[in-house]
């Protein structure tokens, strides 16, 4: 009898394991699994089963622009567009509200980039549109005397992704930077820089155990020189900003930061941090990391660089599926932030498409 109650109850634990509570003291999946505490505006978060899959390929970085339509990068497919002819990454447009949502591929000779398949070649990493630009991270620069899958650059587009103009610089420190996205063309931001996170390490096949934050002002992105890098805050949590030199992390996590977003949410005047390691033999790897562990990590703040608390940490998120680069879409947050979708890839196992799942949150009283 014993023995039928425990597996009765191993049973029920896996079918609620998509359903956490963000309170520490509710729940002990955050305080045990999470390296922060739970949030306190933040009780609950629940991830709708029902899911939403269209086009071909992965990590899918996403921003809403002035035309009201949402841009992202695939890579390692053929997006929205029947083909055999598989690239390594080409600019798409998103149009509408889920559940009726499509994709097309934006036609642009400078914006995609032709195979080889995975590291060997450039991939963007992370999108931003602000006064009718957008600026796309680009990673895999691959310098010369590093390994393949290192380094970033950057690259922008006055037409909707039609024309690209890249950067003649680059940070081969970085290997996966993403940018802030805040609202529509970044309308929703408090000041006039814009921020953007990476992993501390110059791979975009590693997860390393710090995240770190850049910021430069919104009328020089294409300046490299004009680049600050958080360096830690005062008591009142302001931050200090100086070279890439002086870098200190904004959060850590022994489990591993992989492939990172963040975006502001304005009903809830709150920053959101996701990512996520994909669960099982993930044959991507360019690290070994004791400490790893699958998982899908959210996690809330006052500020872009904190004090981070927990809204939900799920270990072996989507077994058996390999799912990472998880996004929230700026467009598709609800006015009063309780709802949004969530964003994500799957390779090798699970649909590998744009995946959206919709969320909700409960508020603490």
């Amino acid at each position: 009898m014993l023995v039928s109650f425990k597996l009765k109850l191993m049973v029920l634990i896996l079918m609620i394991s998509e359903v956490l509570v963000g309170q520490d003291t509710a729940n002990d999946q955050v305080a045990i699994n999470s390296p922060y505490p739970g949030s306190a505006v933040i009780e609950g978060f629940e991830l709708d089963t029902a899911r939403i899959s269209i086009g071909h390929g992965d990590n899918w970085a996403i921003t809403w622009a002035k035309d009201n339509k949402q841009y992202s990068f695939f890579t390692d497919g053929t997006g929205f567009q029947k083909s055999e002819t598989e690239v390594s990454s080409a600019p798409v447009v998103i149009i509408g509200d889920p559940p009726h949502i499509t994709g097309h591929n934006v036609a642009s000779e400078t914006g995609i980039i032709p195979y080889p398949y995975g590291h060997d070649s450039k991939k963007v990493s992370g999108i931003l549109s602000v006064d009718g630009v957008l600026y796309a991270w680009v990673r895999n620069l691959n310098p010369k005397g590093q390994p393949t899958g290192t380094g970033s650059t950057l690259k922008h587009s006055k037409d909707y992704g039609k024309t690209w103009e890249w950067a003649s610089w680059g940070w081969p420190e970085i290997g996966y930077p993403s940018w802030l996205n805040a609202g529509k063309e970044y309308s929703a931001a408090k000041d006039d820089f814009v921020y953007f996170i990476a992993p501390d390490g110059s791979s975009a096949y590693a997860d390393y155990p710090d995240l770190i934050m850049g910021r430069v002002h919104k009328d020089s992105i294409f300046n490299k020189e004009k680049y600050c890098f958080y360096r830690g805050q005062t008591s009142q949590h302001q931050a200090l900003w100086g070279p890439y030199q002086q870098r200190s992390a904004i959060f850590s996590d022994p489990h591993g930061c992989f492939r990172p977003d963040i975006v502001y949410n304005e009903g809830l005047d709150r920053y959101f941090l996701l990512m996520s390691s994909p669960f099982g033999e993930w044959e991507w790897w360019a690290n070994e990391n004791p400490h790893r562990g699958a998982h899908l990590g959210i996690f809330d703040a006052p500020n872009p660089w904190g004090p981070w608390t927990t809204v939900a940490y799920v270990p072996d998120w989507g077994k058996p599926e390999n799912r990472f680069a998880p996004h929230i879409p700026p467009k598709w947050i609800s006015r009063d932030g309780r709802e949004f979708y969530l964003l994500y890839s799957c390779i090798p196992n699970g649909p590998y498409q744009f995946n959206i799942q919709k969320c909700k949150l409960t508020i603490a009283k």
